[in-house]
């Protein structure tokens, strides 16, 4: 905290500016030391020399000062005094003499007020969002730290009895991680295997299938043909059966024809008969041919199908392999996985219990070095948000209500005498 040089309220240090009076401090002087230069206690301890001092040189409240007149105190700082930040209704100059406060400059104060409290509202949640993004940092590293120091324990071979069990627990972790990772380097050379295994019999199987569906399609040909062949030659015996009969027909008509006529009638039905029987003996044989075709095609057709429930039986059996040595696998990938997060979590406990321990090891001395910088970080920030918040709480609400109430009043009185310097 410091005093305002013009009103003596005291603000907190982040601020640069009074959330009183609205007047900007001073710059902080040069010779101040910085967070980064001394650390978090080396900081404090400049921050409380300095408020030592000014507590020296402050003129107490209701005395007179004794000692080198301070800013607060002398009629150039302010021109009154103030106790707690709130205004006196006479306040004493150096002479004595009684002064009055202005009522306009009163106002006007208030109204300026709004500034200082949004301007301050914004500063100190900008300043408070970076410090918890410092401690949130600080926390990150902490963490690290920590798993640090527990994988120098582990690298180290650093031995304590309040130890033995988590290092015990860690190596058990690590073993059991080891296996499961064994075990599915082993499931998947066994699901290659079983892969190839599986992708030749489906490759065998659907061979079979296709040549034996081009077996039974070039069967159905045949049979086709030969059932055209088979309706052809029925068509013309059908056409020489009538022939014949319209042969027969003429000779029985034709007896005044004369024996050239006749006798040319009976050699065209010599003919008719020599084809007839040649046509009967082709159908004979193609319908023989026919039910040799049928047998062959509804054997190949048989086969056909036998070929192609084997292929969907392989394809089937090679699926369900397939999701078997996935399902192994994705279990042996979940044991390694909770393997290795089972270890993390020991490593973690292993390394908070070896700060909390503070075995006497010269390779660890940087390491807990380090984790208490780190948590001398994390505590300064939250004291520092601490304080922000604790900041928030010292406004002057009367202050901020006036000021509102005066500038709304303002408005409404200059939009009603536009309205009226308008109408």
């Amino acid at each position: 905290m410091r005093p305002c040089r013009h009103c003596a309220h005291q603000s907190a240090d982040h601020l640069s500016f009074c959330p009183q009076c609205g007047h900007r401090f001073a710059a902080t002087s040069p010779g101040l030391p910085t967070l980064g230069s001394v650390g978090p206690r080396g900081l404090d301890r400049a921050y409380a020399t300095a408020a030592f001092s000014r507590t020296l040189v402050a003129t107490a409240r209701g005395a007179a000062a004794t000692g080198r007149a301070t800013v607060a105190s002398t009629p150039s700082g302010s021109g009154r005094m103030r106790t707690n930040g709130q205004p006196n209704a006479r306040a004493q100059t150096g002479s004595g003499r009684p002064v009055s406060r202005s009522r306009l400059r009163w106002a006007a104060g208030s109204i300026g007020y709004i500034y200082v409290f949004l301007r301050d509202k914004l500063d100190a949640g900008e300043r408070r969002r970076r410090l918890i993004e410092e401690r949130l940092g600080a926390e990150a590293l902490l963490s690290g730290a920590l798993n640090g120091l527990a994988l120098v324990v582990l690298r180290e071979g650093v031995q304590h009895a309040d130890l033995t069990g988590l290092l015990e627990a860690i190596g058990r972790a690590h073993a059991r991680r080891e296996s499961a990772a064994a075990d599915m380097a082993a499931s998947g050379t066994l699901q290659q295997a079983e892969a190839a295994r599986l992708g030749a019999q489906e490759a065998a199987a659907e061979a079979q299938w296709t040549a034996s569906d081009r077996a039974s399609r070039d069967a159905d040909e045949i049979l086709r043909a030969t059932a055209a062949d088979r309706n052809s030659a029925s068509a013309r015996l059908a056409r020489l059966k009538d022939e014949r009969s319209r042969i027969a027909r003429e000779k029985t008509n034709n007896d005044a024809g004369g024996e050239a006529r006749a006798a040319q009638l009976a050699h065209e039905a010599l003919g008719l008969a020599h084809e007839q029987r040649a046509l009967d003996e082709q159908i004979e044989r193609l319908d023989r041919q026919l039910a040799d075709l049928r047998d062959s095609s509804a054997a190949s057709r048989a086969a056909a199908a036998a070929a192609r429930a084997n292929l969907e039986q392989a394809v089937a059996a090679r699926r369900d392999a397939a999701s078997a040595m996935a399902t192994s696998i994705a279990g042996r990938q979940r044991d390694r996985a909770d393997a290795e997060r089972e270890a993390a979590d020991l490593t973690d406990q292993l390394g908070r219990a070896t700060n909390d321990l503070r075995p006497p090891h010269g390779v660890l001395l940087s390491a807990y070095q380090n984790i208490d910088r780190l948590n001398e970080t994390i505590a300064d920030r939250s004291a520092q948000i601490a304080a922000i918040e604790q900041a928030q709480a010292h406004y002057d609400q009367r202050k901020l209500l006036t000021g509102v109430g005066l500038l709304t009043s303002v408005l409404v009185a200059t939009a009603a005498a536009l309205w009226a310097a308008f109408k």
